[in-house]
């Protein structure tokens, strides 16, 4: 990704300072402070269970149009990360769940100077109500599918399959819960721990 010329808080050129051991972009302003730390992002995937099948998407647009997934995409700025799995798993598939736990997460660096880095994390939700249905932009099927059916298809994503398998090969709730709870946090906040909540008890 292209590094930036200007800052983005102040408008000032900007120039290049040490900090946290590297050099980096940084406005000269006064009072400004501004270090450039790269660009990232943040998505997310949901593992939906229905009868003993897992419930995946067939992308309707590239890059991998055709192919199996679980549902997910990218966290927006002004969400916190369960709801977005949520959304995702309603818009892509139909289909309403709730977040139980964290099964895993995905960290890609950002080695590819066309790709930023990027943190996905998969959850492993409870479907609640509706049928699987594409929405017909984003994915172009959906459904429940049993580990050999998935077997079977063609183009399934690799790291889906292995999110299916941690979410079937450990108890709901055995990974990280959340933990909004247990002390007071800032708005937008999402925490999850290890263990059972604390909430309630004395801190």
């Amino acid at each position: 990704m292209a590094i930036p010329t200007y800052c983005p808080q102040c408008g000032s050129v900007l120039g290049t300072r040490m900090e946290g051991g590297r050099e980096r972009p940084a406005c000269s302003t006064e009072g400004c402070g501004y270090f450039h730390f790269g660009d990232s992002s943040i998505g997310c995937g949901g593992v939906v269970f229905r009868d003993g099948k897992a419930l995946l998407i067939q992308r309707g647009i590239e890059p991998g149009r055709g192919s199996w997934q679980i549902p997910g995409g990218y966290v927006e700025v002004d969400e916190t990360i369960d709801a977005a799995a949520e959304r995702e798993v309603l818009e892509e598939a139909g289909i309403t769940a709730r977040v139980t736990d964290v099964v895993g997460f995905r960290h890609a660096a950002g080695t590819n100077p066309e790709r930023p880095a990027n943190l996905y994390v998969v959850f492993r939700l409870d479907a609640i109500s509706g049928e699987p249905q594409a929405d017909g932009q984003e994915t172009m099927d959906a459904g429940f599918f049993s580990m050999e059916e998935i077997a079977g298809m063609e183009k399934v994503q690799a790291l889906s399959v292995w999110a299916i398998n941690q979410a079937r090969s450990n108890e709901p709730g055995s990974g990280f819960v959340s933990h909004h709870g247990d002390f007071q946090i800032r708005p937008g906040w999402s925490i999850f721990g290890l263990g059972p909540t604390t909430e309630g008890e004395e801190q």
